[in-house]
Order: C-alpha cells, then sequence, then structure tokens
C-alpha cells in the first residue's frame, strides 16, 4: 500500500497560474514522464479554455532568478530536478543565491504565439482572454510594460472596476493609499509628491467606467495594452556600460518580433528601442582558457549592432553590447523571432504549425529555453509569499570591456572586448 500511496503522490503536478491560483494535475504515471505539451492540455481542459485557446499558453519553468519556457517535448519535473545546473548555465547570481531559489511550473503565454491570432481568440474564448489579460496585467504592474502616465490611470481605474471596486469604496484623496496595488512602481515615484493628482486622474477615468458591463472590462484592459510596442516581449537580463556611469548599467532586454528594447533596470527608463529591420547582432563567446583565478561571473556579449538615421543624408552606425549568461539566449531568440515577424503582423491569421516534435530529455536542448522574464522590481508575490530578488552587480573592473556611449546616447567608442569564461554548454 506504501508504494501505491507514494506512487500517488508522485502523480500529481502543481501548476501556478497568473491569477495567483494553482491548478492540481494528476497525471497517472511518474510526474518526470509527463511532457510540457500534455501537462498544458490537461490544465488548459481544466480551466476550460478551447484546444485552439491552448494554443496561446505555455508551460514554463519559473523562480525569481530565471523563466523558460519549455518546449511540448520537454518534461516539467525532470528540468526542475536540474534547476541549479540551468541556474549556474543562465543566471547572473551568486551560488548562494541559487542554492535557495526554487523553481515552480507555471501556465504563461507563448511568446510565440502571433498578436494577431490573439486578438481573434480573445474575442471567441472569454477563460482564454481571462489568463492572457492577468499576465499582461502581472507584467505591466511590475514595470515590464513601460506605458505613458495617463494610460497607467485608465488602466489602474479598469483595475479597480474589474475588481468590482466603485467610487463610493474611496473617499476623496484615498486612491493613493493603494497606488502601488494598481500603477507601476516608476509611475507612484514620478507623482510621490503629487499624490492627490493620482487620486483626481483614476477618479475621473473610474467615473467614465461607471457604465461599462463587467464582461468587457478584460478585452478593455488587454486591447490598451496591445497598443504598446513591447507588448509581448521575451525578456532577458543583463548589463552595458554607459558614459557618465561609473558602474556597468544593469539593463532588461526585450525582444519582439519586430523591435528590441533596451530599458535600465533601475529607473525603468529606455535606453534603446530599435526595428529588427536595422538590426544585425553578434554573440561573442567568453573564453575559459583566458580566465583567471577568482570567484567571477562568466559573461558572454550579445552585440546589438544598428543603424541611426540621423538626418536625409546623415546615417551612423550604432553599437551597443549587452554584457550576459543569456547573450546566447538574446540572439537565439532574435533569430527565431525576426524570421517569424509575418506571423506576427496584424493583418495575418494563419495558424501556426509548429515543427515536428523530438523526444529529448538532456541539457542539450536548453536553446529552445529563450525566453526569460527578469521578475525584478523587487520581489515575486507567490500567493502569500513575497520572494526577493537577488542579483549581484558585476564591476567594471570584474566585468568585460566593451563599448561605450557618447553623452548623447547613440554613438559610441569603440574599445578591446577582453572575453572571459565560456558557458558550460555550447547553445
Amino acid at each position: 500500500m506504501s508504494s501505491e500511496k507514494t506512487s500517488k503522490i508522485k502523480s500529481v503536478i502543481w501548476v501556478v497560474l497568473m491569477d495567483k491560483k494553482k491548478q492540481k494535475i494528476t497525471a497517472g504515471r511518474e510526474c518526470d514522464q509527463v511532457s510540457a505539451g500534455e501537462l498544458r492540455d490537461a490544465v488548459c481542459r481544466k480551466l476550460r479554455i478551447t484546444p485552439d485557446g491552448a494554443e496561446a499558453f505555455s508551460i514554463w519553468i519559473c523562480s525569481p532568478l530565471l523563466q523558460l519556457q519549455l518546449k511540448p517535448s520537454h518534461y516539467p519535473t525532470a528540468l526542475c530536478d536540474l534547476w541549479y545546473d540551468l541556474l549556474a548555465q543562465f543566471a547572473p547570481a551568486t551560488e548562494l543565491q541559487a542554492k535557495n531559489d526554487l523553481p515552480i511550473i507555471m501556465l504563461m503565454r507563448n511568446v510565440f504565439y502571433p498578436l494577431s491570432q490573439e486578438k481573434l481568440l480573445v474575442q471567441r474564448d472569454p477563460q482564454a482572454r481571462y489568463y492572457l489579460t492577468a499576465e499582461a496585467m502581472f507584467n505591466y504592474l511590475t514595470g515590464r510594460y513601460p506605458v505613458e502616465d495617463e494610460l497607467a490611470y485608465k488602466l489602474a481605474a479598469l483595475q479597480l472596476k474589474m475588481e468590482g471596486k466603485k467610487l463610493n469604496n474611496f473617499p476623496p484623496g484615498s486612491l493613493q493609499n493603494i497606488a502601488n496595488q494598481i500603477l507601476p512602481w516608476d509611475v507612484v515615484k514620478r507623482k510621490k509628491k503629487q499624490p492627490l493628482y493620482l487620486d483626481k486622474r483614476i477618479r475621473a477615468y473610474l467615473t467614465d467606467l461607471s457604465s461599462t458591463t463587467p464582461g468587457t472590462l478584460d478585452h478593455i484592459y488587454i486591447s490598451h495594452l496591445w497598443t504598446q510596442s513591447c507588448y509581448r516581449c521575451a525578456f532577458f537580463q543583463g548589463q552595458t556600460e554607459l558614459q557618465k556611469h561609473r558602474k556597468d548599467v544593469v539593463v532588461r532586454v526585450g525582444i519582439t518580433p519586430h523591435n528590441v528594447f533596451i530599458w535600465n533596470k533601475v529607473t525603468n527608463k529606455t535606453i534603446a528601442e530599435i526595428d529588427n529591420k536595422d538590426v544585425s547582432t553578434q554573440l561573442i563567446k567568453s573564453d575559459p582558457q583566458k580566465e583567471g583565478t577568482g570567484n567571477k561571473i562568466p559573461f558572454d556579449v550579445w552585440l546589438i549592432n544598428f543603424t541611426v538615421v540621423a538626418s536625409i543624408k546623415k546615417r551612423t552606425n550604432t553599437a551597443i553590447p549587452i554584457y550576459s549568461k543569456q547573450a546566447c539566449m538574446m540572439k537565439t531568440m532574435f533569430e527565431r523571432m525576426r524570421d517569424e515577424s509575418h506571423l506576427h503582423a496584424d493583418n495575418s491569421t494563419t495558424s501556426v504549425q509548429p515543427p515536428p516534435i523530438v523526444q529529448q530529455r538532456n541539457l542539450n536542448e536548453v536553446d529552445a529555453m529563450m525566453r526569460t522574464f527578469d521578475f525584478s522590481n523587487p520581489t515575486l508575490k507567490i500567493g502569500s509569499k513575497e520572494v526577493p530578488v537577488g542579483t549581484r552587480h558585476i564591476s567594471k573592473k570584474e566585468n568585460l570591456r566593451g563599448l561605450k556611449l557618447n553623452s548623447k546616447g547613440n554613438k559610441l567608442k569603440k574599445t578591446v572586448i577582453k572575453q572571459t569564461v565560456a558557458s558550460k554548454f555550447d547553445v
């Protein structure tokens, strides 16, 4: 009997959803024999998401240090057992941070799902729309989808309305007390000295929504975020060198089928937004034979070359180096996104046919784990638990030396790039 009970316990997989709830899946066999494709389909059935809607989602393995989208052929629980090795490969974390990092299995948006299909899907599948909106709200509130302040106030009012809140729930001047729950941290910081202004603008938009029916609110909410060019970004983390900064600037890199974004991770300000058509990239691998002794975090370089048109007759070639353990993932994601950009045009409604699944269960498949979120501001809330995000900053002395921006931020002075340690696996 004990062996049967153990077998039943092992066959249960918990999947965390973007609305902070969990879904229990009983596999009927050992967990490490359940593929990500099978697990996704089982979760979507329990959530009453249609088979077409299920294509918009994927199984992810997430933690505060690293988040990976899995192929249907991957085995989530088997990869969780290898999590420490994956952190050593892709996460800029100290050994202590890696040991304290715990992965969870999540259902999240498939980064390769075309936006044109998503716009059609949300009209016919309310359950898929609900979870896509929940993820979009999470990315927006944690600062990964930077928006203009006015749109932020409108989205805050929509969120309150979706939660069933009314104006009479909030006495005049009280909305600023919950600003951190309904606005991104950078918007709240900018208006720190004008709390009553936040209250006034959100209250005005909430009044305008008084006649809106609840069933349309999530559609309106996600429609606003569709207008943002950074929507559906694949996120990575790294750092770069900027003039007038004594230390390297920690950055968040976002890649879509049409753009590459680089944000200052501390201030959430945009450093660069580049059209993919004007970009060529290069991966510079670090050299393990040239690495000296010392406890350094190895970095590769993803070098982004692009063209700036200053006037009709003047074109300036520019480059930005991103130092990161995720450099190989950025390059792979950029190339695939650019190759599939025609599928992401708004006038495209053609279904994407995935390539044949090849069953493999080893770390050589990490080329498929291209997208990472960097839960960055400054904790990730899973249920009632706040998990701090720890990222060790590498000083300029420790780091590679590369290219520097000038004072205008659009030209670079070229220096020698010193290569250090290569990744354990070639991706």
